[in-house]
């Protein structure tokens, strides 16, 4: 994710280094910016290009400011309001696609601040559908609906959730338990039925990017796989692709971890890595040396996710394996 912070005061700058600080130092945060007043201007410009903005002043002042950009909730970015005291932090837009309260429960974490979130369902402790779609990292096929199953969610209703048997995983969690009536099928798309209202929510794809050293066991990729996926809440079963660079293609521990977890593998050529670029990619020395390529696991990840792919973890190492993880903007098919 891409964060910006804004500040106004002396006390607000503080607050937004040390918050700089702190989300630098998370693999979840693919960037982070930080800017100095001109309240106006910055949103203006800096608007379409985050996934969340962190605003360090009153919430009047945010609000007066935003009015004009806002457009709709798939393409609004998160926007979050703290106070310059880092007492409280509001979640004030896209609470859900969007991810206003999922960030704010990190930023207050890292503040120790008080974490402000309204929405009706987050404040019933149910799981609306788009909360459920972001999580999952799903699609949904029809916005207009969602508000209306969401209102139903709030009002104390059991929705009807049918699941892929592959998303069991799904009913672990205590808060979809109390929100939906689980159902299976051998669809590979997910459904929310109320009375007369449907929801198609569609898997989008997900690539765990894999390098590693010479050597390395089944157990310790698969170790690594499971603590970076469980960096992002989810299981490693919600991966949908292993992929990995020519160069690993031999590595059984990489082959048969793969294996051992039903998820199939891609190998990326080495002419690929060698020729691929995007902004999200930080450099590995070491595999440049070796190899003359930027790195393996984020690269691979990426490529293997399309065109129109973006990191959701950077690489994270654990005793000899590297994983990194991309989000594509394609359904994944089987």
């Amino acid at each position: 994710m891409r964060f910006a912070i804004i500040s106004i005061t002396k006390k607000g700058v503080v607050l937004a280094d040390n918050l700089l600080q702190a989300l630098s130092e998370d693999p979840t945060v693919i960037q982070v910016d930080a800017y100095v007043g001109d309240v106006k201007n910055t949103f203006m410009k800096i608007y379409p290009d985050y996934d969340c903005i962190i605003a360090i002043m009153a919430t009047g002042i945010v609000v007066r400011t935003i009015c004009s950009l806002l457009k709709n909730k798939v393409t609004d970015p998160a926007i979050l309001v703290v106070d310059e005291n880092g007492e409280n932090v509001v979640s004030l837009l896209s609470g859900h696609l969007g991810g206003a309260n999922e960030y704010t429960l990190k930023v207050s974490q890292v503040l120790n601040a008080n974490p402000v979130i309204t929405t009706s369902t987050d404040v019933s402790k149910k799981m609306g559908v788009d909360t459920l779609a972001r999580r999952h990292w799903l699609s949904l096929d029809n916005l207009n609906i969602v508000k209306a199953l969401n209102r139903a969610i709030a009002d104390g209703e059991i929705l009807d959730l049918y699941l892929p048997t592959r998303y069991d995983f799904v009913e672990d969690d205590k808060i979809a338990r109390d929100t939906y009536k689980f159902h299976y099928w051998d669809d590979n798309h997910i459904r929310v039925d109320f009375e007369e209202i449907s929801l198609n929510l569609n898997p989008l794809t997900l690539v765990a990017g894999v390098g590693s050293r010479r050597g390395v066991s089944e157990e310790q990729v698969r170790n690594c796989l499971e603590e970076a996926t469980a960096i992002l809440n989810i299981p490693v079963d919600r991966l949908d692709v292993i992929a990995t660079g020519e160069m690993k293609k031999d590595e059984e521990g990489i082959m048969e971890a793969a294996w051992s977890l039903g998820i199939p593998v891609e190998v990326v050529s080495l002419e690929a890595l060698e020729r691929y670029r995007h902004p999200d990619l930080k450099p590995s020395l070491l595999v440049e040396k070796k190899f003359g390529v930027v790195g393996v696991a984020e690269p691979s990840a990426l490529i293997t996710a399309g065109d129109s792919s973006r990191l959701i973890l950077a690489k994270t190492s654990r005793k000899g394996v590297s994983v990194a993880i991309a989000i594509s903007g394609r359904l994944y098919k089987k």
